[in-house]
């Protein structure tokens, strides 16, 4: 296997660094190794008394053995192992466990249901470990990246991270001769050892590198939090855009006004179906059979099974009513068989239900097919349980709750990245119900609290990589200010002077970027930023009395930090100042040219150019906001971090939900992200007033619930308005 010492890419103080956190690891992880296998076999010994003899006693006593035999070497194995991905750092990582549970995300094959328990439990141990010791793994990051001479590390990739810390300890547990059960014991016991003690794990690590040297100032910008209270925003504001400051995000404690009774949703249903279809309930008196409820049961668990289930939009209330009854009538009471009227409230409440979700759907998503697959367990539930229509915390309500606006917030297929592994975990979850449900709630709760589970552990995740995303944004923007800044006081040195072009070239060039760097790092009234512009000035022949030796060595230091060659500075130095160059030596080449330095110093990459340009940075060119594009722009600018915005991306009306995470209201800036924390295109605040402004774009106000709520709520709210605005009127209809 690799290691440290082949590494000679690398500068011998980076490698002596690596190999001391290599060593630090092992120090901090071998008491809590030494722990987690003391507990293995405890709990091994536990499991085999308390089995009453046979195969599983064996097994487990087996596995004692296993453990006591190879845990001598289990230590070594497991530091053998990190070296390896230490040797690897700052390099595209190797095919090990961990890149193949991420590879082949988009794939679709079939999975090892032994093969994934693993996988899941080796994700959820890395990312409780990643989210308990956060901010200390994203210092951790940067400090490596500067090591290695590679930009910021991504978590998966840091050396002693969570993440090649569970590929690790995957590696090491095969060879301690476990079966499946006994190495997914072994990852619980870990999670519970490697959770308390990450905090401490990472905070020494970065201690190290930080008493070394190595961004000892290191300090992070993160966003400011949403207020509860948002801020007021302008009169020109609707109310309900002046309420939009959290995230939206998969709700499950729901807060919204009691639901009204059984008894009047009955009644509000007659009035309604009254008033639709005055027949109806003649037609009804007239019929004397009426199908139990077992019998509605059983017709619904066949339609239940049925494969058409499976795929579509789910099912008009009127067409899933003819589906039930046309069911029921094979039975024994034929075509005179007709539903109680509590039954045929509980039909038209979900069918209503489900039209007032459809709406709040996205047609080209993945929540519609999710809606079809739950219509009849939803259904068996709302027949059978009346708290579904009148306790919000109800099972059935969350699961439905926590699977759409999952998949109307995370499953966004007009993402370059669709998240292929959320969506089979949805399916599976909606699969699961749909195929096991008969009757009993318990499996309706266990689906929803594992879901509810996974997704926080997502939620969180999403937190880390917009808080990234957010760091970047302000570094950016921090650079083309100070860019900026610089570019300006060089142009208005250049305006009165003539010079040479390889003079002019030098300070609108090399000279700039070491004039921006300055600024970065030690401010506009730094000793060392009045320094570098005081140079300038005796290059375009200041009256103060310069000294060529002093300039020189200025000069060449400033060179030197931007990315010229020592040689190649003092070069340039010495023609800028008609200094004599050095005399080369009979076996070296001869100096270049100031020809030859004038098209190095142009060509050469230049801070920043890796950046996207956009309209914050054409200065006067910038078109000019009509008043209601301003009255956006003053509406954005009062909006808090965190606002969710949602943009028409093309004239079909597609539309996504991005989140304002951050903006500068000085230069128009701003950070979009997506609910995975994923940075959007780059736009700029005066863009999307525009869009506002012609409707391309609008604020989603603040949700105080579930989408189930929202639905419900409205659905009550058509009743209402639909029973007061057709009482008058009764009779005529």
């Amino acid at each position: 296997m690799p290691t440290l010492a082949d590494r000679s890419d690398l500068a011998p103080r980076a490698r002596h660094l690596l190999a001391q956190q290599l060593a630090e690891c092992g120090a901090l992880l071998e008491p809590l190794l030494r722990n987690v296998l003391d507990d293995l076999e405890h709990e091994l010994f536990r499991i085999a008394e308390q089995s009453s003899g046979g195969q599983a006693q064996h097994e487990a006593m087996e596995a004692v053995k296993e453990v006591k035999r190879n845990r001598p070497r289990f230590q070594g194995r497991l530091m053998g192992f990190m070296e390896r991905r230490f040797a690897s750092a700052g390099r595209p990582q190797a095919e090990d466990a961990s890149t193949h549970r991420n590879a082949g995300a988009g794939d679709l094959a079939l999975v090892d249901p032994h093969e994934f328990d693993e996988t899941m439990a080796l994700d959820d141990l890395s990312t409780r470990t990643e989210l308990h010791a956060g901010n200390a793994i994203f210092d951790l990051c940067h400090r490596y990246a500067v090591l290695v001479a590679a930009p910021p590390l991504d978590n998966e990739a840091l050396p002693p991270g969570p993440h090649i810390l569970a590929s690790v300890l995957s590696e090491a547990a095969a060879d301690l001769g476990l079966q499946r059960e006994h190495r997914l014991l072994f990852y619980r016991l870990c999670d519970r050892r490697l959770f308390g003690a990450a905090e401490s794990l990472y905070g020494r690590l970065n201690e190290h590198l930080k008493s070394s040297g190595i961004l000892p100032d290191l300090r992070s910008y993160l966003p400011k939090r949403a207020p509860s209270d948002p801020r007021p925003t302008s009169a020109a504001s609707a109310p309900d855009e002046a309420s939009a400051a959290s995230p939206i995000a998969p709700a499950t404690n729901f807060t919204p006004p009691a639901a009204p009774p059984m008894s009047e949703l009955h009644s509000l249903l007659d009035a309604r179906r009254q008033a639709l279809h005055p027949e109806a309930r003649a037609a009804a008196a007239q019929s004397a059979q009426f199908a139990s409820m077992p019998e509605l049961q059983e017709a619904l668990s066949a339609l239940q099974a049925l494969p058409s289930r499976k795929a579509g939009a789910p099912k008009a209330g009127e067409r899933l009513t003819g589906d039930l009854l046309a069911q029921l009538r094979r039975g024994a009471h034929g075509d005179t068989v007709q539903l109680q009227p509590e039954h045929r409230d509980a039909l038209d409440l979900v069918g209503l239900l489900y039209d007032q979700l459809l709406t709040e759907t996205r047609s080209e998503g993945v929540a519609q097919q999710l809606l079809a697959n739950l219509q009849v367990p939803l259904l068996r539930v709302a027949l059978s349980d009346n708290d579904f229509f009148t306790v919000r915390n109800h099972p059935a309500r969350r699961l439905l709750n926590l699977v759409l606006e999952t998949a109307n917030l995370w499953l966004d297929r007009s993402d370059d990245h669709f998240d292929v592994a959320l969506n089979q975990r949805l399916q599976r979850s909606v699969d699961r119900v749909a195929s096991e449900y008969q009757g009993d709630l318990g499996v309706i709760k266990r689906e929803a609290d594992d879901l509810d589970s996974h997704l926080r552990l997502l939620s969180r995740r999403a937190e880390i990589a917009e808080r990234r995303q957010v760091e970047a944004a302000q570094g950016r923007d921090r650079l083309r200010d100070a860019r900026a800044a610089a570019s300006d006081a060089i142009g208005k040195r250049l305006a009165g002077h003539k010079t040479t072009p390889l003079v002019r070239s030098l300070l609108e060039n090399a000279w700039t970027d070491a004039l921006t760097l300055t600024l970065l790092r030690e401010g506009e009234n730094s000793e060392a930023y009045r320094r570098r512009l005081a140079a300038a000035d005796q290059l375009l022949g200041s009256s103060v009395e310069r000294d060529d030796a002093k300039l020189a060595s200025d000069l060449n230091h400033g060179l030197t930090q931007v990315g010229l060659q020592a040689n190649e500075a003092d070069q340039i130095t010495r023609y800028a100042l008609d200094m004599p160059q050095r005399t080369a030596s009979q076996a070296a080449a001869p100096p270049p040219s100031q020809t030859e330095l004038l098209i190095r110093l142009k060509s050469r990459h230049k801070p920043g150019d890796d950046e996207p340009a956009t309209p914050a940075d054409a200065g006067p060119r910038k078109l000019t906001l009509t008043p209601s594009e301003r009255r956006a722009l003053e509406t954005l600018k009062q909006l808090p971090f965190g606002s969710w915005l949602e943009f028409t991306i093309n004239q079909q009306g597609q539309k996504v939900a991005r989140k304002l995470a951050w903006f500068a209201p000085t230069s128009g800036r701003c950070l979009l992200v997506n609910a995975r924390g994923a940075a959007a295109p780059e736009r700029t605040l005066d863009q999307i007033a525009r869009m506002m402004a012609r409707g391309q774009v609008r604020l989603i106000p603040r949700q105080d619930g579930g989408m189930i709520d929202r639905a419900w709520n409205a659905l009550v709210t058509g009743l209402r308005k639909f029973s007061r605005s057709n009482q008058p009127t009764e009779p005529a209809a």
